[in-house]
């Protein structure tokens, strides 16, 4: 683990779609919309230091095509990874939430008393982004060194599960992080443990 000078993880959630409201948004792979990429490059243009040493990028379109803006603003290569994948929602990915509701009452009611450990159907728990997400954060502090800033581009549920991580939250808990598009959510690490610097913000703000 990094010791001496801080390592700063940067998280960023990907910008918007033209996804209705009201949609169950998993790993299905819209692009994103033209007001999201907007969003996306009005937030790259904030900011004002050095490149980062990473750029990741969960390997969904929407968040990958948001990572492209910031690797042309710094020149560097996103590194796309599979475990930042937003939490895999199975045969309810793509439908109506008040579809969801009607035609599968019983099974959606015992997901959403249990979500933390019941996977949707054909899909996967909030455990299991846990457990991908937390492997992705190991291997990252396990290879960044004295005063390096990494970017993530990543999706509200694995955004919340990193920063249950980081935070020491309970699971159940995690919901209770605001998560928006094109927002940003700042970390550092250091001495072993994490510090919140911002939650969640438009721009990128100065220490």
């Amino acid at each position: 683990m990094p010791r001496g000078p801080p390592v700063d993880l940067i998280l960023i959630c990907h910008g918007s779609t033209d996804i209705a409201a009201g949609i169950c948004l998993g790993q299905s792979d819209p692009p994103l919309s033209a007001g999201g990429f907007t969003d996306v490059q009005r937030l790259a243009a904030g900011w004002d230091g050095p490149a980062p040493r990473f750029l990741f990028s969960s390997d969904l379109r929407r968040a990958q095509q948001s990572a492209q803006v910031f690797a042309a603003r710094f020149a560097i290569e996103p590194l796309a990874d599979a475990r930042l994948r937003e939490v895999d929602f199975g045969r309810w990915d793509g439908r109506r939430w008040d579809e969801i509701v009607k035609q599968d009452a019983q099974r959606h009611a015992h997901w959403l008393e249990n979500w933390v450990i019941q996977e949707a159907p054909d899909g996967e728990s909030f455990a299991d982004v846990l457990r991908r997400t937390g492997a992705w954060l190991a291997a990252l502090l396990g290879s960044t060194g004295r005063d390096d800033c990494v970017l993530a581009l990543a999706h509200p549920g694995s955004i919340r599960a990193l920063l249950c991580h980081a935070l020491g939250l309970p699971p159940g808990r995690a919901m209770a992080i605001g998560i928006d598009e094109a927002r940003v959510s700042r970390l550092r690490y250091g001495n072993g443990q994490f510090e919140v610097r911002y939650i969640n913000t438009t721009r990128f703000e100065r220490d």
